[in-house]
């Protein structure tokens, strides 16, 4: 029997992805962009979304960011600062530093006001069929969403699919609205 707490999961799904060769992590990479291009949020203008870290072969937003950039949407991308994301608008010309996680983040100064923020596309590790996700265990972004406008669209882009159950959900855990895998997409509405 499996242990579908958080930290057995987290565990279990970083060590899965890290076994991904390259050429099939981009593969699904690409799968799960085609399937979240299908999705009807292409009428909002705000996008939140996380800037992938591909060395930990987390879904790759790369396409995506250009995708939103062509399509000349507002593009808003976070920053961990103590314990909490701050948000900021990038553009083409944006340059970036990387963190002390790897994870690249703007070098800009003007915050973005995160109430006008329609969509949120989230990272994770693994989630279940109820669009509860298990992330780096760090809260940054259940807080954010917690703290959303409550009509903002969550979704996660997971390289596999769902578990049956998270055992250790919280009130804190913040439900997605949608999960983009490469086969489907699962819809939490």
């Amino acid at each position: 029997m499996i242990n579908n707490n958080k930290k057995f999961l987290r565990k279990a799904f970083k060590e899965k992805r890290s076994k991904i060769n390259l050429s099939h992590y981009q593969y699904l990479c690409k799968c799960i962009y085609n399937n979240l291009i299908m999705l009807e949020i292409w009428d909002k203008d705000f996008f939140h979304i996380y800037l992938s870290n591909d060395s930990k072969k987390e879904v790759s937003t790369d396409s995506i960011v250009s995708l939103l950039m062509k399509k000349n949407k507002k593009v808003i991308v976070p920053k961990i600062c103590h314990d909490q994301l701050i948000h900021f608008e990038i553009d083409l010309n944006t340059e970036f530093m990387i963190n002390k996680l790897g994870i690249r983040e703007p070098l800009i100064d003007v915050e973005f006001d995160k109430s006008l923020i329609e969509i949120i596309i989230v990272p994770l590790l693994v989630f279940d069929r109820k669009g509860h996700r298990v992330g780096y265990g760090g809260g940054y972004y259940d807080k954010f969403m917690g703290d959303a406008p409550k009509n903002v669209i969550k979704i996660g882009l997971s390289l596999f699919e769902p578990v049956n159950e998270i055992i250790d959900i919280n009130q804190n855990d913040i439900e997605l609205n949608f999960v983009v895998t490469p086969s489907k997409t699962y819809s939490f509405n």
